[in-house]
This record gives structure tokens, C-alpha cells and sequence, in this order.
């Protein structure tokens, strides 16, 4: 399982083809990776539809350098006799890339298919501001969605948190963080294709089984890449648990989880890890498990499979609310 076109879906081989040829990160310069990251991003962009105006949305500043973007479902917020869910999501890039606008259009994909208020933060980036500065914002943002969700038509007691890559290992970590907290904890959480524990202390269980060196060719994400963001996001203990959630002990008491593995991707099996975490500790979780398909492959609207990966997702929310 290396990146090799022998382990990826036909599916993707022919986006490939619209691509230009593989797409991925190598190691390089954090200018020359955002670059590169915004340029990948750029070949997506122009198969995204125009918004849908059955999703409104704000930004709100909610402190000096800060702001949040709120997505509404018109429909929903107009028929729904009650306060709706709300969703916390942040975005993803590495923690070093990646911004609010940039996964807009799954923010409201989620709001209207879902029918929650969606809140998605910005948050400081590394190697700029390390490890613990944007998850210092993201909790901020995160506390601040649960004391004013009401005044944005969103019921504070129904929180679900979701996001991908760096933004699923901040979803993790915001899940376990809050776990015991009766007013914070949230009713539910996906996170998907994410770092979920630094390889240097994976618990024995799962040492022998972490070959990352699986993945140095593939698409989209290469085992360099995760390797130097860990870099710039320099967490000064590899065993925090606020950045390697996996060995959190309050795991046990998180209430209702999907997890999201892609196969041809360096995180695979600290995704799979985690969930394997949840299941032991008796979390209500499922796994989606996405054989032959790379990092984040969702990016792209325009694949078929993007639209029933969505449709899982926002599935995954409706059942998780009335479950709640």
C-alpha cells in the first residue's frame, strides 16, 4: 500500500488525468508547501458551484485578530420550531495552511444537508505561532459558539464537532477535551483522516503495526509532508494529549463518534487506531473506511464519490442529532 496506481481507485486515476498527473505535497519550505497547497486547491476551485443561497452566511469577529464564519440553512431555520444542532468545524491544511474560505463550500454542503448552524474558525497557523497557539483559538471559538449559539438561532446543548486532517485531529482533540465537562462536551463528532498520536508514543498495541513508510508516493499527502507539519506545529511533549488524542484518558466518556479512513494515506492507521481506541472504551462509533482512496479525496465535488461521501457524512450528523 504505497500511493502506487495499483492501490488506487479507477475512479481517481481518471481525476488524475483532469489534474494534470499526481497530485501531492512534497517536503519543502513551509512558502513553498502553502503555495503548493493553495495551488491544489486552485484545480479544485473551479468545479465548485456558485454558493447556495439556501445557506446564509456571516463572519463574526469574536476577538481582535479572530473571526468565525456562520453558516444558517434558511429552510431550517425558518421551519424548525426549535433551536437547530450547531456544528463546530475546523478547517484543515497541516496546521501551517488552509483557511475558512477555503472549505466554505463543505461548510454549507453540511448547514443545508445536515440542517445545523455550522461555526468555522479561523485560527493561528505554525510555524509561525507552534503547537499550542491555534488550538488555544480553535477552543476559544469552540466556548464562544457554545455561549452564543442561541443568539444565532442554535441550540448550545446539541454541539457536534467535525472536520478532516489537522482539522480531525482538532475535532479529536476538542471531543476528548471536553469529554467530562457536563456544558461542554459535544453530543457527537466525526473526524476523518487524521493524526490521531505522535508515532514516537503509540501505545505497544499499535507500534508494529504504523508503517508509514507505506506511503512516501501518495496522492495528495506524502509521508514527508505529515511529518514536517508535526515539525512546524512542535508540540514540546509528544505524549500531550491535546495533541495526540489517542492516548487521552477521558476517551471513555465521548458518547458518539464516525471516523473516516482513507487507504492510500499517511494517517490511515492512526485513523484506524483511533477508532480501535473508542471501540475498547465502549464510544458508540462507526468507521468509514474508504479502500483505495487518498487524503481529503472529498476536495474534489466533481468525483461521484466525493457526493456519496457527503451524503454519509451529513447522513452520520441527522443520526447522531436524533440520537442525541
Amino acid at each position: 500500500m504505497n500511493g502506487s496506481k495499483a492501490d488506487l481507485d479507477p475512479q481517481w486515476l481518471e481525476a488524475e488525468k483532469r489534474y494534470g498527473g499526481r497530485v501531492t505535497l512534497p517536503r519543502e519550505s513551509v512558502e513553498e508547501s502553502r503555495a503548493r497547497f493553495h495551488a491544489m486547491f486552485a484545480l479544485i476551485e473551479k468545479n465548485l458551484p456558485p454558493p447556495s443561497p439556501a445557506v446564509k452566511a456571516q463572519d463574526v469577529v469574536i476577538a481582535p485578530g479572530q473571526r468565525v464564519r456562520i453558516f444558517t440553512p434558511v429552510e431550517a431555520a425558518k421551519e424548525s420550531t426549535n433551536a437547530l444542532p450547531v456544528g463546530f468545524y475546523p478547517h484543515c491544511g497541516g496546521w501551517y495552511a488552509g483557511s475558512v474560505e477555503m472549505e466554505d463550500f463543505l461548510a454549507r454542503d453540511v448547514a443545508e444537508n445536515a440542517g445545523m448552524i455550522i461555526f468555522s474558525p479561523d485560527y493561528r497557523l505554525a510555524p509561525e505561532h507552534p503547537y499550542p497557539a491555534g488550538l488555544n483559538d480553535v477552543c476559544f471559538a469552540y466556548e464562544w459558539m457554545h455561549k452564543n449559539a442561541a443568539a444565532y438561532g442554535g441550540d448550545p446543548q446539541k454541539k457536534f464537532i467535525m472536520g478532516g486532517s489537522a482539522g480531525g485531529n482538532l475535532t479529536a482533540v476538542l471531543a476528548v477535551k471536553y469529554a467530562a465537562d457536563a456544558d461542554l462536551s459535544c453530543s457527537g463528532f466525526i473526524a476523518a483522516c487524521f493524526p490521531s498520536c505522535d508515532p514516537s508514543v503509540l501505545p505497544p498495541e499499535y507500534q508494529g503495526r504504523n508503517d508509514i513508510a507505506d506511503f512516501h508516493s501518495a496522492p495528495m499527502l506524502g509521508i514527508d509532508t505529515v511529518l514536517q507539519a508535526r515539525e512546524w506545529y512542535n508540540p514540546p511533549k509528544k505524549d500531550d494529549p491535546l495533541y495526540s488524542p489517542l492516548l487521552h484518558p477521558d476517551i471513555k466518556h465521548l458518547k458518539q463518534a464516525y471516523i473516516i479512513a482513507t487507504s492510500v494515506d499517511p494517517t490511515y492507521y492512526e485513523t484506524l487506531f483511533f477508532y480501535e481506541e473508542l471501540k475498547k472504551n465502549g464510544v458508540d462509533v462507526e468507521l468509514g473506511h474508504y479502500v483505495g482512496w487518498p487524503h481529503y479525496f472529498w476536495i474534489d465535488p466533481s468525483l461521484p464519490k466525493s457526493k456519496e461521501f457527503m451524503e454519509k457524512w451529513n447522513s452520520k450528523l441527522r443520526e447522531m442529532v436524533a440520537a442525541a
